[in-house]
């Protein structure tokens, strides 16, 4: 095990954590537990600072802060999102949020998965396919890595089924053949345009534009990425346009033109107000994106 304490000023770990761009971190106290590709961390957050243990491949400071901080220094950034009135006014009910530097294949599984889904059965699943499809990885408690395209691709329909994945299953299968295949490079979609990236995107099999924009923004760092689910667009709706109707497609045109490359970040602290902080009521099935 590797343990290190590294700078965060201005980072709310917990917020971060919880606010939809991903699903494999869990609490015990005040330690976060998640995996990322082979390394198991353990995260404790510190004033100014987070205590790390890493488990399993190493991964140093420098690789964890790139994971937290994707968005750039914290402070910075809601400096300049206070420059919109409304995230001005919002802001202390949602400061320290940081976009983070995922996997992009992870993120297109997860946010496969999580299409009209809820909260608890969507790390469900994800906990069942990295069970049966991960590799293990050494470390206290039982840990798997998040499993391959080619390991999905040729899963047997029972595991798929066993992960609860239902009228999902083909899509995420589909897709995975797809990726395994070389047809479709994720990686390569970083250095497209945002439009480009999309038009690639959709056109995988279960993916629509949401899911679209979650893999953009948290999977490959398109910033101004702006995915709309039911939380976000309340939001938008009710503090920017009096209630008036819009659509998904609108408020993410919207969006972009209003904050630029900031959009997702923006994004992320209007969804973290409307589920804490609006009013709406909570979902009963827990829903989450």
């Amino acid at each position: 095990m590797r343990s290190f304490e590294l700078p965060a000023p201005g980072l709310h770990l917990k917020r971060t954590l919880s606010c939809g761009q991903a699903f494999r971190w869990t609490w015990a106290g005040r330690w976060a537990r998640g995996v990322v590709g082979r390394t198991v961390l353990w995260m404790e957050p510190m004033p100014g600072l987070v205590r790390v243990h890493a488990e399993g491949e190493p991964l140093g400071p420098e690789a964890v802060r790139a994971y937290l901080f994707a968005g750039g220094p914290v402070r910075a950034a809601e400096r300049r999102l206070c420059s919109d009135p409304v995230l001005r006014r919002i802001l202390p009910l949602t400061r320290g949020i940081s976009l983070m530097a995922q996997d992009p294949w992870e993120v297109l599984c997860s946010f496969l998965i999580s299409q009209n889904n809820n909260i608890p059965k969507i790390r469900l699943s994800i906990e069942r396919l990295c069970r049966a499809l991960g590799e293990r990885i050494p470390a206290r408690g039982e840990a798997f890595t998040f499993p391959s395209p080619e390991r999905i691709a040729e899963a047997p329909p029972q595991i798929l089924k066993d992960a609860a994945l239902g009228y999902r299953a083909p899509y995420l299968q589909a897709t995975a053949r797809l990726v395994a295949d070389g047809l479709v490079d994720l990686e390569a979609l970083r250095g497209a345009s945002i439009e480009e990236a999309r038009r690639v995107l959709v056109a995988l099999p279960g993916v629509g534009e949401k899911v679209a924009e979650c893999v953009l923004l948290f999977g490959l760092g398109h910033r101004e990425a702006f995915p709309v689910d039911v939380w976000v667009r309340r939001a938008v709706l009710e503090l920017y346009f009096g209630g008036r109707a819009r659509t998904p497609r609108e408020i993410r045109t919207w969006a972009r033109e209003r904050f630029g490359p900031l959009a997702g970040l923006a994004q992320q602290h209007l969804y973290h107000f409307a589920r804490t902080s609006l009013g709406f009521g909570r979902d009963r099935r827990g829903e989450a994106v």
